[in-house]
């Protein structure tokens, strides 16, 4: 049922005269989280932060994972052809060469996904942090602010620790995806909360806050960490997709074939990807906290 209903949601959107793709997955992110806040507060009380992450994770899985499936079945199969008026996809041998190029062009699209969901998940976990009083987002968020207070918004983190952090991060993603063919999604949108949560409580504080304008105080905080987080949230992508991808190749592929070598390079630069995004958000974020402290 879950699985339909994404489906559902897409058919109404195109229905509607409604094109663009990336919004699609911006909005679903937003509804499903929104969603998955309301669910948690009616049915688990006790702990609404982590099950509105897992709601809005297992809302978000068969528009995620439909995408990297899609991928995974092509990748080496087709080679874009071109002149001034048409584009086509053109069915080739595994012996497909991979380079750096049609790396970015194979998977752009899959990385646009996980970036739409991702933002409009953390949007949503903002505006929800934005529009309650403090009292009721803590009971909501307890278990996301409890991250927050260990390290997240830490002013005197150093670059090795903030790589380090985002290391671990970034391998348990990539394992989890290798592992646990859905697993990821739940990742995505947990840092999604955190984030969110993090970022409008800080707009919040009186510390922070501009003339008492929590709105105009968040919009000032993601100026300035947009750079270093969409290259960070890239690199848990990348690590993401490259898991995701090794995980189907795994399953549905003979190890010993050229297809498998085809998908295990693919998986391999994206991971090296995802690794040098990493090191560059990390030196941004340095630099960032070495500002505001």
């Amino acid at each position: 049922m879950v699985g339909g209903f994404p489906v559902l949601l897409k058919k109404i959107y195109y229905k509607a005269g409604l094109r663009s793709e990336w919004f699609f997955y911006f909005a679903s992110g937003f509804f499903f989280a929104l969603a998955g806040i309301a669910a948690a507060k009616i049915i688990f009380a006790q702990n609404i932060g982590m099950m509105a992450v897992f709601l809005a994770a297992l809302a978000s899985i068969p528009l995620v994972d439909s995408k990297i499936s899609l991928s995974e079945i092509v990748l080496g199969r087709t080679k874009r052809i071109s002149n001034r008026l048409i584009w086509l996809d053109e069915i080739v041998t595994t012996e497909h060469k991979v380079t750096f190029k049609s790396i970015i062009h194979d998977h752009k699209n899959l990385f646009a996904t996980y970036l739409a969901v991702f933002l409009g998940a953390m949007l949503c976990f903002s505006t929800v942090t934005l529009a309650l009083p403090q009292n009721q987002v803590e009971i909501i968020f307890g278990e996301q602010f409890r991250v927050i207070s260990g390290n997240a918004l830490n002013p005197l983190g150093v670059f090795t620790e903030i790589i380090f952090n985002n290391f671990f991060v970034l391998a348990i993603s990539f394992l989890l995806a290798l592992m646990l063919e859905k697993g990821t999604t739940f990742i995505m949108v947990w840092n999604a909360s955190v984030w969110g949560a993090a970022f409008a409580a800080a707009a919040k504080s009186p510390f922070i806050s501009l003339a008492q304008d929590p709105i105009a105080s968040f919009t000032l905080i993601m100026l300035v960490v947009f750079p270093h987080l969409v290259l960070e949230a890239g690199a848990y992508f990348l690590s993401t997709i490259a898991g995701g991808l090794l995980n189907k190749a795994i399953i549905a592929e003979n190890i010993n074939s050229a297809r498998f070598r085809v998908i295990a390079t693919h998986s391999a630069f994206l991971l090296l990807l995802g690794l040098i995004l990493l090191g560059a958000g990390a030196i941004i974020e340095t630099v960032v906290i070495g500002a505001i402290a």
